[in-house]
Formats: structure tokens, sequence, C-alpha cells
């Protein structure tokens, strides 16, 4: 299963609203009317956000509106898809109506479920984009994170709250991911390793993100002296489904 997620930024001229509206029920009904080979869509509005570090200094952050995820069977549904003349002559040019073609973060990736303590359904979630700064090999790195993300599940200061886990692992690169190149907006892969995705309870959600920013940030963290923690974002986000995934866990709503 081949997931893209796709950072957008409102264009100049309008509000986050407005930006939110459109997205969801113009441009969403749009996909949704024709989904040609997608499995599912979700679309993830910016609620906050947080970017770098506290002991980095300043960091500009990137402003992102939403986050799509959009599934597809592998890659060559993928280019099926964006070759079909209804998103080459309806959705493609919809999104210059609302999209800053300018700033987009853009990943190919594949999506593992991290098992959690007590699973259920939760309206909110945190994604965080993982950067690594190269100073191990990628299957060290692959596996640092692995053991970093277990080592987050079962955290007692999370545990309780945590409701649903994932990690969407960047596959560019991969010899079999059969990407077309350049296919949205002409914009390259984001050098990012992947995202790691954490649903809460919406009574619990500040609490619980307080207490995932300090797990992360404990020296005995896998991936400590790891990551670019200057180029990492922690959004908080709501779901909204735009074309549903039926394949999907019953606990969660976010796109495998």
């Amino acid at each position: 299963m081949l997931k893209m997620i796709i950072g957008g930024r409102r264009r100049a001229g309008m509000t986050h609203r407005d930006y939110s509206r459109y997205a969801e029920q113009v441009h969403g009904a749009t996909v949704a009317h024709n989904p040609g080979y997608m499995t599912s869509y979700i679309q993830n509005h910016v609620l906050d956000a947080v970017y770098g570090t506290h002991a980095a200094g300043w960091v500009a952050g990137p402003d992102f509106d939403s986050f799509s995820e959009i599934s597809f069977p592998d890659g060559a549904a993928f280019a099926r898809s964006i070759a079909d003349p209804y998103y080459r002559e309806t959705i493609q040019p919809d999104e210059l109506n609302f999209v800053c073609h300018s700033a987009i973060i853009l990943l190919a990736t594949r999506t593992q479920e991290v098992g959690v303590r007590a699973p259920g359904a939760a309206p909110l979630k945190l994604m965080r984009f993982i950067a690594s700064n190269h100073a191990s090999p990628p299957a060290a790195f692959a596996q640092a994170w692995a053991q970093e993300a277990g080592r987050i599940a079962d955290h007692p200061a999370l545990a309780p709250f945590l409701r649903r886990m994932t990690r969407s692992i960047s596959i560019a690169g991969e010899a079999d991911a059969n990407l077309p190149a350049n296919f949205i907006a002409n914009a390259p892969l984001s050098p990012f390793a992947g995202v790691e995705s954490l649903w809460f309870d919406s009574d619990d959600t500040w609490r619980a993100i307080d207490a995932y920013r300090a797990v992360i940030e404990e020296p005995q963290s896998h991936l400590s002296g790891l990551l670019d923690r200057r180029q990492e974002a922690l959004f908080v986000v709501e779901e909204r489904t735009i074309v549903a995934d039926h394949t999907a866990p019953n606990a969660a709503v976010e796109m495998t």
C-alpha cells in the first residue's frame, strides 16, 4: 500500500478558514466524485504546530494549513490515477484555486501500525515530521525509529491517553517504489524520513501532547543524536474523511 502525504499552504488572499472550507467542501467533493484508483483520502486540517526545539532557538516554521493522506494499492495505481483525464482536467486545475504550489511537502510512504495499550477512536491527532541528520546508515536509522516508536507507545506518561499510533515511512529512493517523477506541481519528494502519527482523546490532547514532547526529549530516546531537529515539525490536526477506506482498522480513520 502506498500513502502519499501532501502538505498544502493557502494561496495569497485566503484565510485559513477559507482554505479549510474550500479544501473539504469543494476540492474534496471534486475528488470524491471520481476518486480514480485511490483507496482512501483523508484531509488533516491544522489546528496548531510546533517547529524545531527550544534549545535550537528561533526556527522558521513551515506554516501549512492541511496535510492530505491519499492511499493507493501501489505506485502503478498512483501513476494511473494522475494520468487519468479527470485528474488532469478537473482535479489538478482546481488545486490552483486554493493551494500555493510554491510551498509543498510531498512524501511517498508505507504505513506501519504501532500497537498501543488502549486502542480506540479519537478526534484529534499529532503528526510529527521526522528528519534524519544522516549520522547513521538508513538501515540503522530505521531500526532506531522502530525501537523509539515502541518506547513511546508503551511510555507510562502517554499510554493511558494514546488511542492509535502509526509510522508513515518514506520510500523515496527505494528501487521498487515505481513512482512517476515530479508528479505534483513539479515538486520533488521532501527529505523527511517519515511521519509519526498519534491519536489522543480530545479531553486529554493538549496534556498528552505536552507529555509526548517531553518524552521525545528524554536521554534514553533511541533517536537521540540521529535527528535534524531544526527541520522537525509537529502538527495538531483534525481529520476529515473524503474517500473512506473500508480496510482501515475500526478504531481509527487514518489510511494504511
